[in-house]
């Protein structure tokens, strides 16, 4: 749904190539990483299709077709946008990762191989945290909406880290190895 919206979004500001519409997406690096250049072709064949974008074949590009494709929205492309927006600000949708699942299973593995797979996540988390602020730099710079954007998105590897460290420490002192299996696997 976030990308859609984000596609819907950059079209606003005038008609574009899929091209350039992914040019601008890298250009934000962590903030759409999750957004690859193929999902932005799927997605505007996908919203073309759907009447949300119009599409015009423009000449002069480089490759087989010898010409490139620019989408533009429509006016319900346009609606589709102010209701992804409003819906997406307003629900929540927590991220499921697989980690849950894999934490529930743990007992699989030794204990110690364990918490040295979570000490590795942790080591993880912290080099995407560095990353995430290298790459943004001054958390002051641009717009305050995207302050609030980079803010939500350190914030929730913040709290990704501040998990690992507290499960780490949990099964330090705790361990699991006298507890009985789990209730969620004998369902």
């Amino acid at each position: 749904m976030h990308k859609t919206l984000l596609l819907l979004g950059l079209l606003r500001h005038g008609p574009m190539s899929g091209y350039d519409l992914h040019r601008i997406v890298r250009a934000y690096g962590e903030l759409y990483t999750d957004l690859k250049k193929a999902n932005v072709y799927y997605l505007l064949e996908r919203l073309a299709a759907d009447g949300f974008l119009a599409v015009r074949a423009e000449a002069g590009a480089r490759g087989p077709r010898r010409e490139r494709l620019i989408y533009s929205l429509t006016a319900a492309g346009q609606a589709r946008f102010y209701d992804l927006l409003r819906e997406v600000l307003r629900s929540f949708e927590p991220a499921h990762t697989g980690v849950d699942v894999a934490v529930v299973l743990l007992r699989s593995l030794p204990q110690d191989e364990a918490q040295s797979l979570l000490e590795g996540r942790r080591q993880a988390v912290a080099a995407r945290r560095r990353q995430v602020a290298a790459e943004w730099g001054d958390e002051t710079g641009g717009s305050v909406l995207e302050q609030i954007a980079r803010d939500h998105l350190l914030s929730l590897i913040d709290a990704e880290l501040a998990w690992v460290e507290r499960a780490l420490k949990r099964l330090g002192e705790q361990g699991w190895e006298d507890e009985p299996a789990s209730h969620m696997l004998s369902c």
